[in-house]
């Protein structure tokens, strides 16, 4: 779609702005981003593989990320995505309303996501955010 055509060439763009920022993975990749990606993992309804990697990934940079640590965040994150293998909705359905960035600007206002964190935008969390759609 004309879409991802977009999403590409703006993928390329935040890696050569990476690049000239002296970004690197460890740079991003800390305690509170992983916290954030269960929150959104949980809110859209968790996942096996969202785990395992999530893990790896942790243990790749040297972040400490157990078990523990997605049952701390489940026990507080409302579940806000009905959708499928188990579901009634699809992505593209989640897409329609605000998407991904809509749902954790949501998560975001309610305390839950650490808007402090580097992304690899080069900008925070938060101001990645400010001007999604929830």
């Amino acid at each position: 779609s004309p879409d991802k055509a977009l999403e590409c060439a703006e993928a390329g763009k935040a890696v050569l702005k990476l690049l000239e920022k002296n970004i690197r993975p460890r740079d991003i990749m800390t305690k509170k981003a992983f916290e954030n990606a269960i929150t959104v993992v949980m809110a859209l309804g968790g996942s096996t593989n969202a785990f395992l990697h999530l893990i790896a990934m942790a243990h790749s940079v040297g972040v400490d990320l157990k078990l523990d640590d997605f049952e701390r965040i489940r026990l507080k994150v409302p579940h806000l995505a009905d959708l499928k293998p188990s579901g009634k909705y699809v992505m593209q359905d989640l897409n329609d309303v605000g998407g991904v960035a809509g749902v954790m600007k949501l998560l975001l206002a309610e305390g839950l996501l650490h808007g402090d964190c580097l992304t690899v935008t080069g900008r925070t969390l938060a101001e990645n955010l400010a001007d999604a759609r929830p």
